[in-house]
């Protein structure tokens, strides 16, 4: 099920050119992506400000309100990445920089996303934040296919409003 799942990323992702998925998309739809991206930035500010402020390795991570902007941030991002996977978003390059990670994080996204949507039966269903701080690895990937959802965006509104001008212009 794994090597099925990471060969759906890579084909996904590997379908896109150019800009990649987003110059077909509507201006509605990618409106609407922009949202969910900028709501997924929001939450990582908060988590990334909670980490800041220090972090008990041996604390209960359910008390902490770390936890809940990191599930947050990981199921607003997991929403980016599954329309990635399912309209193939990314450009040629950002596919080839960021597919491993996308494959890495994307079944933990999935789970951070089914805690923060329906109560779990128990704590012990939740993943766990202290082995992702402790990891590191985890957390640097993270970081990177949110920064890569995010330059993909911003690419796209650049050109759109370059598109618009030499329309303007003529």
């Amino acid at each position: 099920m794994a090597v099925q799942g990471a060969q759906m990323v890579t084909h996904a992702i590997g379908e896109s050119t150019g800009r990649g998925g987003l110059q077909a998309v509507s201006l509605n739809r990618l409106a609407c992506l922009y949202r969910h991206w900028r709501w997924a930035d929001e939450a990582k500010r908060r988590f990334e400000q909670s980490l800041s402020r220090g972090w008990e390795f041996d604390a209960d991570p359910l008390a902490d309100h770390l936890v809940g902007a990191y599930y947050h941030w990981c199921a607003l991002l997991c929403g980016v990445s599954d329309a990635t996977l399912s309209e193939g978003l990314l450009s040629a390059w950002q596919r080839d920089t960021r597919a491993t990670d996308l494959q890495g994080c994307l079944p933990l996204l999935r789970t951070c996303r089914d805690v923060l949507v329906s109560v779990p039966a128990s704590r012990e269903q939740q993943p766990r934040l202290v082995d992702v701080l402790r990891d590191g690895e985890t957390l640097r990937r993270l970081r990177r296919v949110h920064g890569a959802f995010g330059d993909a965006l911003r690419e796209e509104h650049q050109a759109r409003e370059l598109e618009f001008l030499d329309t303007q212009e003529r």
